[in-house]
């Protein structure tokens, strides 16, 4: 049995990420249960009912139990989804995985907990118009962007570019080719001739083109809490920066970054207009020292930040989860 006031952490089998902080939740001594998602309904269980108006129950796995009133918070990391009997025939396999994250998802939200971060904040801050949105309205200059599936309107943005334009994703960027193969689709430059070729292929879908905005560096800023850890990420060669530094990981070098106060404040007021106590944030800082906010992660990566830099993003997350941070009275709404 998992004692009281303990960690929650929902993710998956294999996920470094919760490794680091399970292992330091283990360090201090302070209890942790890491549930995966896809053991239920196959190799979980889950017992619970009303008693004077509140839900009380278990939830159980091959290795431990953990009543529901002892969860003191939850680390909404990467869950996976739910396995199902594949006995069960596709309508069957749809009906049971709907039923199991209704009951999962809804007696989480009943534990009166930190939530880091809460399932409904992860999922409105994952719309991009709606990040730029929030981040204009706190103050940070954003890229201009076009949003249409209208090809005639891409080529008139393309000239108020100045052919200086990019397309990227807005759900994500990973398909799955014909081959099976997952295939991600990273930001890129459209030129002239991928108009003339490709424009009649934007009314297949909502498709979204920014302004090319010109680096001098680009920022990879990490918020737990109140906590602002900036990394600064160039290139060992600059003829070989990338418009999407994850194509150039080879080419990389980081290192801390002094941001200025008035960025971290309009940094802060953008997570706390989502509802967010983590994220990870990507800025732009140009030749002539704007900051350009390009688009920011819930759940974002950080152990290789952590890792290039010494930032103590782990320990000041576990802070954070064992509910010794300060100034983030929001992050349980």
């Amino acid at each position: 049995m998992i004692p009281s006031q303990t960690v929650l952490v929902l993710t998956q089998q294999l996920d470094a990420h919760a490794d680091l902080v399970i292992h330091e939740l283990n360090r201090r001594n302070v209890p942790v249960m890491r549930f995966d998602t896809a053991d239920f309904p196959q190799r979980a269980t889950l017992i619970a009912r009303t008693r004077n108006g509140k839900w009380e129950g278990t939830l159980l796995t091959q290795s431990h139990s953990l009543e529901l009133e002892h969860i003191a918070s939850i680390w909404y990391r990467r869950p996976a989804p739910f396995e199902l009997d594949p006995a069960l025939p596709p309508s069957g396999q749809q009906f049971a995985s709907a039923e199991a994250r209704m009951a999962i998802g809804g007696l989480l939200r009943s534990a009166h907990c930190l939530w880091v971060n809460h399932p409904e904040k992860i999922v409105s801050a994952d719309y991009k118009p709606w990040q730029l949105q929030v981040a204009s309205d706190c103050g940070l200059d954003i890229p201009a962007s076009l949003l249409t599936n209208e090809p005639t309107e891409v080529f008139a943005f393309f000239e108020q570019c100045r052919s200086h334009m990019i397309y990227k994703t807005l759900s994500g960027g990973l398909i799955i080719s014909e081959s099976g193969e997952a295939v991600s689709i990273y930001t890129s430059r459209v030129t002239l001739d991928d108009l003339r070729m490709e424009s009649e292929r934007v009314r297949s879908t909502a498709c979204l083109f920014q302004e090319l905005v010109p680096k001098k560096v680009e920022l990879r800023i990490t918020i737990v809490g109140n906590r602002v850890f900036s990394a600064e990420i160039s290139y060992r060669d600059p003829d070989q920066a990338a418009l999407d530094w994850r194509t150039a990981y080879q080419n990389l070098q980081y290192r801390v970054y002094d941001l200025p106060e008035e960025i971290r404040r309009k940094c802060l007021a953008f997570m706390k207009q989502l509802g967010l106590s983590f994220a990870a944030l990507d800025i732009i800082v140009t030749p002539d020292d704007r900051y350009i906010f390009v688009e920011a992660n819930a759940c974002g990566q950080w152990s290789w930040i952590q890792n290039a830099t010494g930032l103590p993003i782990c320990e000041t997350l576990v802070d954070l989860l064992v509910g010794r941070a300060n100034g983030v009275s929001y992050a349980t709404t």
